[in-house]
């Protein structure tokens, strides 16, 4: 059996690619909690009563002959489409919401690799991890003197 070559292993690239102290599971997990918060609450909170308001009010409007039935099915797809727009206005209403609690946890993971100014192979900022990206920043900002 023929193994593939293996690419050379470099001493430091381990080190820099992986921060001890970094917990992406622990972020992964509440950012699926916030998105599944925020799902659940646009529909209970917005898109459900929107839709509900708005269909009641079509059909409150058909039955009054502000808006003609169709003589097929009747105010159903009056009703339907109201319906749905409200669902649709509802979802995207709670929009600013659900960006609220984002930025919230932005805030409290900023200065621990999260955000613009993030640390791309850690994201809690261990003191190895500061002392190389340091050390790689001054390195690209400033020319040798020799």
């Amino acid at each position: 059996m023929i193994l593939p070559p293996q690419p050379p292993k470099v001493p430091g690239l381990q080190s820099l690619l992986f921060c001890p102290k970094s917990k992406l599971h622990i972020h992964r997990a509440e950012i699926s909690k916030i998105m599944r918060e925020c799902q659940e609450e646009s529909f209970w909170k917005r898109a459900l009563p929107f839709s509900l308001v708005s269909m009641l009010v079509t059909q409150g409007l058909v039955y009054q002959g502000y808006l003609a039935a169709n003589p097929r099915f009747g105010s159903l797809p009056k009703v339907a489409l109201a319906g749905l727009l409200g669902f649709g206005l509802g979802k995207v209403s709670y929009i600013g919401v659900c960006q609220s609690k984002f930025y919230f946890f932005e805030d409290q993971l900023r200065g621990a690799g999260f955000g613009p100014q993030h640390n791309r192979h850690c994201l809690l900022t261990c003191e190895e991890c500061k002392i190389k990206r340091g050390l790689s920043e001054k390195g690209d900002s400033q020319p040798s003197a020799s």
